[in-house]
């Protein structure tokens, strides 16, 4: 506040106000902020991506998919504004949308777990279920941090409602009680997503999974990695 009083035209201190007020979920408060940000400097890429944001949170699509438009425009590399539309898109329920930026997103930046996320659910949506499973295990697997991610909720916290649907899909396709390394795999995947602070129970899944001949070893041996990390 003192910042933009002393310096009216300083459009980093409205940008940081703006996140401040994001973050605090006065979203009203942060597109005032990102419209002065963007008044000021009309091609700031990241204004009208974070601007997109806070209407996403708000549930205003149509405006959020513009303002990522407009990013994307700008940026052309934006793997989070392809994200971020593409989970626009997943909750206008148009799919086949939502699918294609998450392709983008991941051909950027193919270590963006929230876009194998939103795109593992909108597969989920079209009923391709084996597609589904392993964008969600890769959205696990290629999560940059687990202690940050999981024990923090963050990852979880965020899409609360896309993780609740991947543990349901994965709650679907493990035998009870296990029975073969398959069922281990994916009881592993779904403590994952559970935010389990348990990890030694997760460890232990993975673990089977490999001793009983799971086929892809160096999914497995990635997980038990991060988890060892």
């Amino acid at each position: 506040d003192k910042a933009i009083e002393l310096k009216p035209e300083d459009a980093t201190a409205y940008n940081n106000r703006g996140d401040a007020c994001y973050n605090k979920r006065d979203y009203d408060k942060a597109i005032a902020d990102y419209d002065q940000v963007i008044k000021i400097d009309p091609e700031d890429a990241t204004a009208y991506f974070d601007r997109g944001d806070a209407y996403l949170q708000k549930g205003d699509y149509d405006r959020a998919i513009a303002d990522y438009d407009k990013a994307i425009k700008l940026n052309p590399k934006y793997a989070e504004a392809y994200n971020n539309r593409g989970d626009a898109y997943y909750n206008k329920r148009n799919y086949d949308k939502a699918i294609a930026d998450c392709d983008k997103a991941i051909k950027i930046d193919p270590e963006d777990a929230k876009a194998y996320l939103v795109r593992g659910n909108a597969y989920l949506q079209k009923g391709d279920y084996d597609r589904a499973i392993e964008d969600f295990d890769n959205a696990v697997r290629l999560c940059p941090n687990y202690e940050t991610d999981y024990i923090d909720s963050n990852f979880a916290h965020g899409d609360k409602y896309l993780v609740e649907r991947a543990i349901e899909l994965l709650d679907s396709v493990i035998n009870t009680p296990h029975e073969n390394a398959i069922d281990f795999y994916y009881a592993g995947v779904r403590q994952l997503f559970l935010n389990d602070r348990l990890f030694i129970f997760t460890q232990w899944y993975f673990e089977l999974a490999l001793k009983l001949g799971y086929d892809d070893r160096e999914k497995v041996k990635q997980h038990l990695e991060n988890l060892k990390n």
